[in-house]
């Protein structure tokens, strides 16, 4: 048997069993656009790769985080959120109110001490004892009984803690002795040294009182409320994040292979999200390396760490952009090794 390696279709392929087929061109057009397109969707990722790596030897580009400089407003007394005047975005002066807060416990103790220029004006000898005072103390020592009791009832079913109950007859014990200390003082003579403690005592009850409202210390735009009306904090708490209207800062992760970009003074072109290019430079190196935010890798690459850069823009940051967090893209000009190579051995 004779193999043959060439058919007679293939030298006529406009024949087909002495009959002219008028298609036959077109369609072995369509075979070869059929195969090509084949090969090309099996070859695609390997030209992606290799693209991609060329693509990286030309262009320098690295990751570029904005950054606003911001402080915390945090609470210095313990109290309670009476009112937030202000929320996320609000533009504040140096000196508005921001938050006003109150603190209940010192609000009874100022109505114990009642109003120093009465008490001065009070005889000698021994005094009677002020009836708004003494009904103001035993209301404050019902409710201390009345949430014992109730808390003692929720214990039995099975509905509280022993620790809330022996908070509650903590609190009553209190209630109880600042009424034994109040009849023990209003039932002793009138002593100026007592006025005038009870006076000063009052004076720094209000000075914290007026120390609880959180004023801005500077201009800047409110970014984060973290606190709700009615909620109560302790010293320290944060209560809000203020944005100052400084100069934006942009830290720029660089790859370690492409070190010799980071040099202060290194000028760059950054790409903002609408596509409009900006001219930079780099400030300073931060001495570490540090990883590459989640948001700002690229889509299968593995964690990272990247010599960090601080960098600023050259003229007026936009306005619009004036975002914190923003991710954007940053191209160095290329410098060519072997050049600067050839240039030094010369």
């Amino acid at each position: 048997m004779k193999i043959r390696f060439s058919s007679p279709k293939e030298q006529q392929p406009t024949q087909e069993q002495g009959l002219k087929v008028l298609y036959a061109p077109g369609k072995r057009l369509a075979f070869k656009l059929r195969w090509y397109l084949i090969l090309l969707a099996v070859t695609s990722p390997l030209l992606f790769l290799v693209g991609r790596e060329f693509l990286g030897l030309w262009l320098i580009e690295a990751p570029v985080q904005l950054h606003l400089p911001s402080t915390e407003l945090r609470a210095r007394e313990a109290g309670q959120v009476e009112r937030v005047l202000a929320r996320p975005g609000d533009r504040v002066e140096a000196g508005q109110l921001l938050v006003k807060m109150d603190n209940p416990e010192w609000r009874a103790r100022l109505a114990l001490l009642g109003d120093p220029a009465v008490q001065a004006r009070r005889p000698a000898g021994s005094r009677p004892l002020p009836e708004q005072e003494r009904q103001a103390l035993e209301r404050l020592l019902a409710s201390a009984e009345s949430r014992l009791g109730r808390l003692r009832g929720l214990l039995a079913a099975g509905a509280a803690t022993r620790g809330e109950v022996q908070q509650a007859q903590d609190e009553r014990d209190r209630r109880q002795r600042d009424l034994v200390q109040f009849e023990r003082r209003e039932s002793q003579p009138v002593d100026d040294t007592l006025e005038r403690q009870r006076r000063l005592e009052s004076d720094w009850l209000q000075a914290r009182l007026h120390g609880l409202e959180l004023k801005a210390g500077e201009s800047g735009v409110i970014s984060e409320v973290l606190v709700d009306e009615g909620e109560n904090v302790g010293p320290g708490t944060p209560l809000m994040r203020l944005q100052r209207l400084g100069d934006a800062e942009l830290w720029v992760y660089l790859d370690p292979r492409d070190a010799v970009y980071a040099s202060p003074g290194q000028p760059f072109r950054l790409r903002l999200p609408d596509g409009t290019w900006l001219p930079a430079e780099v400030v300073r190196m931060v001495e570490d390396a540090a990883p590459v935010p989640v948001e700002l890798r690229e889509a299968f690459s593995a964690p990272s760490r990247n010599l960090r850069l601080l960098a600023r823009v050259k003229g007026e940051w936009p306005a619009f952009w004036r975002v914190d967090r923003l991710g954007l893209k940053a191209r160095f000009p290329h410098r060519w090794r072997w050049l600067d190579s050839w240039a030094s051995g010369r």
